[in-house]
């Protein structure tokens, strides 16, 4: 049920930004649902859990949107090292403190997305970047609220909860 809950999840966070947050974007900016998900995996697993959950996304990622190949996948798999760095270091109890880190981490990784598609030759101006990489930081941050302590509570005793083979 652990794995099934995670693939749906996932294909959700491809899917919703396309559709349904295309009629809540603010002034044409989106959540990144994909990477909000992958800032909770690598909160809740190992680093090589993490790193492999990041890269394999991104990778996804990439394929679903058909165009800059790589882009996300280093991107997602650099904000789920530093999603589980912080972690570790940061209480995950506190919802504040998570919400920080999500914008926190959001804006690093939007940022990576951003210089690398400048170096793929779109041409952005710094203040679209900025408005960009502050936007969906904080609609991330926004969602924080609203889906952290289900997701949280779920991983530490609910369908997410990681059993060893000899559990089940």
């Amino acid at each position: 049920m652990r794995y099934l809950l995670i693939a749906v999840m996932f294909l959700l966070s491809l899917i919703l930004p396309g559709t349904v947050f295309h009629f809540w974007s603010w002034s044409g900016i989106k959540p990144d649902l994909l990477m909000l998900l992958t800032i909770y995996m690598a909160m809740h697993h190992r680093l090589s859990s993490s790193l492999l959950w990041g890269l394999g996304a991104g990778l996804l990622e990439d394929l679903y949107l058909g165009r800059y190949i790589g882009m996300y996948t280093l991107s997602l798999t650099v904000v789920a090292f530093v999603s589980y760095w912080l972690a570790e270091r940061w209480y995950r109890e506190n919802f504040p403190l998570t919400t920080f880190m999500v914008f926190l981490v959001t804006a690093v990784g939007q940022i990576i997305v951003a210089f690398l598609t400048l170096g793929a030759g779109l041409q952005w101006s710094f203040g679209d970047i900025g408005r960009l990489v502050i936007g969906v930081s904080l609609y991330n941050a926004i969602l924080v609220p609203l889906t952290y302590p289900w997701i949280h509570r779920s991983f530490l005793r609910g369908w997410l909860r990681y059993r060893p083979r000899y559990e089940r």
